[in-house]
C-alpha cells in the first residue's frame, strides 16, 4: 500500500466512526467489506486498496485488521496514523472505536462517500449473526476453503461478483487488474 493509500484508509474509518458516533472493529470492517465491493461493481475500481482476507467471522481489510489487532505483521506506518486519530477501548469494549478528530475529506469522493453512506444503513447496526452470514458469499467460501493457499486472499473479480458487478463490468475490472499488475 501507498501512503495515500494508507491514509485514506484512515480517512474512511473515520468517516465511519463520525457517523456513527463509534463502532467495533467487527463493524467497521464489515462496512468498508460492502462499501468496496459496491463501489468496485458500480465503478470498476476499488475504493480501498487494502487486500480482503477470508476469515472465519467473514472478509477483513487485510491491513487494517492486523493494525486493529496489534498483529506482529502490522503495517508501522498505518499503526501510527490510526493511533493518531482512532480512540480504541479498553477493558470490556477493547474493540470499540471512536474517532478523535473528523475525517480529511480530500480524501474521498463522492461516489466513496456515498458507497460508505449506503453501507454503514445497511450494515453498522446489523446485529452480528446477521452481519456474519451476510458477509459469506460466494468469494468468501472460495477463499476461505481453497485449501491450497496460506493466506485466504479474496479475488477482486470474485468480490465484484459478489456485488453484482455485470459482465461488463467484470471485464473492465480484469483489464485494469492486468494494467496494475504490469505498471508494479
Amino acid at each position: 500500500m501507498t501512503n495515500f493509500d494508507k491514509q485514506k484508509l484512515t480517512e474512511i474509518v473515520l468517516y465511519i466512526l463520525n457517523k456513527t458516533n463509534g463502532l467495533d472493529y467487527y463493524h467497521v470492517f464489515k462496512v468498508i467489506y460492502f462499501a468496496n465491493i459496491a463501489h468496485l461493481a458500480k465503478y470498476g475500481f476499488r475504493m480501498t486498496t487494502d487486500e480482503f482476507c477470508a476469515l472465519p467471522d467473514g472478509p477483513v481489510p487485510s491491513v487494517l485488521y492486523n493494525c486493529v489487532k496489534n498483529d506482529t505483521h502490522c503495517d508501522q506506518e498505518l499503526e501510527s496514523m490510526m493511533q493518531k486519530c482512532i480512540a480504541f477501548g479498553n477493558d470490556d469494549a477493547y474493540y470499540m472505536m471512536t474517532a478523535k478528530r473528523g475525517a480529511d475529506m480530500d480524501y474521498l469522493s463522492n461516489a466513496d462517500i456515498e458507497e460508505i453512506d449506503k453501507s454503514i444503513t445497511e450494515n453498522a447496526y446489523l446485529p452480528y449473526g446477521e452481519l456474519r452470514a451476510k458477509s459469506h458469499g460466494q468469494e468468501w467460501r472460495r477463499a476461505y476453503y481453497n485449501t491450497k493457499q496460506g493466506r485466504k486472499v479474496m479475488d477482486v473479480v470474485g468480490m465484484a461478483k459478489d456485488g453484482m458487478a455485470s459482465e461488463d463490468m467484470l471485464e473492465y475490472i480484469k483489464d485494469n487488474l492486468e494494467v496494475e499488475t504490469a505498471l508494479a
